[in-house]
């Protein structure tokens, strides 16, 4: 018997997507004008067909690590392929295929570990400037570390605890999103409803701690879910602020939770500061879950920057209060190619963020 009657196969989602892309070129090609003629490649902009409206892309990413209680290896984590398709002039399609621990420190896939994933998976309507829908697989939308999630987008090699442990970071639903002006700044908005239980597209388990020698195997998938977003953008948007809330049950343990977030980030011409924290309740017994994190970027020569993070979690399970400390720096030598290295400690973060080396290096193509 089916385990998952309703969940949508990999090679099902893909082949439709990639169908749908073809199709679309295809009956643009008809005209023998060149149709299929790329844009110029620039590298992390992807590889652009602007006569069939048909994006190809993704990004790569090498880590290293040497943290207490596991051997010092490495692997690669990530591999993900973005393919986006304009249909008209309101409609566009995107799909994100996922590769993760492809390859590990023996130079060889490990089917225990490898796994081959829709990461995300949606169409969008643009109804008007300030509207647009989607529909699919998509990231929930709390804080702003989990909506730019991609290796070569974020400052360090590890993820705060408070931007996974408490939701899931995929959604599978409906969503309307788009900015509107208040006050003569924009603001942003997000709102979401997902019903995993019957829409679960992929066979993705988002892990509650994703840190590299964690040895907690918590998962937090949705089962159904409603919340939403706003990002205020003030002083010329060199300074936003914004604010999350959930309501969600998750499938395992079957239990219904209530979170709030807020998030803010300044930029200055010598620092930038960024932070998020969550507040995390139930309807049983299950103790609060809450924390969050405060990180410095410091530009020192071109492209090389100093970060800085302190970030202090209280979790239910295990029933604990980490502090973590990270150092790192961020190099980007040539745009799209960014090399990572950080060294994290703190005090009772064995399980979920142990001490030790970190480094990636990470390919936006």
């Amino acid at each position: 018997m089916n385990r998952h009657p309703r969940r949508f196969s990999l090679p099902g989602a893909a082949a439709l997507l990639l169908g749908l892309a073809c199709a679309s070129g295809a009956m643009a090609a008809d005209d023998g004008d060149g149709s299929w003629q790329p844009a110029p490649y620039t590298l992390g902009q992807g590889l652009y067909f602007p006569g069939v409206g048909l994006r190809v892309g993704g990004y790569a990413d090498l880590n290293f690590f040497s943290v207490q209680g596991t051997k010092t290896s490495y692997n690669v984590r990530d591999l993900s392929l973005f393919i986006t398709q304009d249909i008209g002039t309101r409609w566009q399609l995107f799909s994100e295929i996922e590769a993760t621990n492809p390859v590990n420190s023996t130079g060889r896939t490990d089917d225990d570990d490898a796994e081959l994933d829709i990461e995300r998976l949606y169409a969008d309507y643009h109804a008007n400037q300030a509207i647009t829908f989607r529909f699919g697989k998509f990231l929930t939308p709390v804080g702003e570390w989990n909506l730019v999630h991609a290796d070569p987008l974020t400052w360090t090699v590890s993820r705060p605890l408070s931007t996974s442990a408490a939701f899931s970071r995929h959604a599978n639903g409906a969503m309307m999103f788009g900015t509107v002006p208040v006050h003569g700044n924009d603001l942003d908005y997000w709102v979401f409803a997902d019903d995993s239980k019957n829409l679960n597209i992929g066979r993705d388990q988002d892990n509650a701690y994703t840190n590299f020698g964690t040895t907690e195997t918590l998962q937090n998938n949705f089962r159904q879910a409603i919340g939403g977003r706003v990002l205020y953008h003030l002083l010329g948007d060199s300074l936003s602020i914004g604010a999350s809330t959930l309501n969600y049950e998750l499938q395992q343990p079957r239990e219904k939770y209530w979170l709030n977030g807020i998030d803010f980030s300044w930029t200055s011409r010598y620092v930038s500061l960024t932070g998020e924290g969550i507040y995390r309740s139930s309807t049983s017994s299950t103790p609060d879950e809450r924390g969050g994190f405060v990180q410095a970027e410091v530009p020192v020569w071109r492209r090389l920057y100093l970060i800085g993070r302190y970030e202090r979690y209280r979790s239910s399970t295990p029933a604990q209060t980490s502090t973590i400390r990270t150092t790192a720096i961020n190099f980007k030598p040539i745009e799209g190619v960014v090399l990572k290295l950080e060294y994290r400690d703190g005090s009772h973060n064995e399980l979920l963020a142990p001490t030790g080396w970190l480094a990636s290096v990470a390919v936006l193509f």
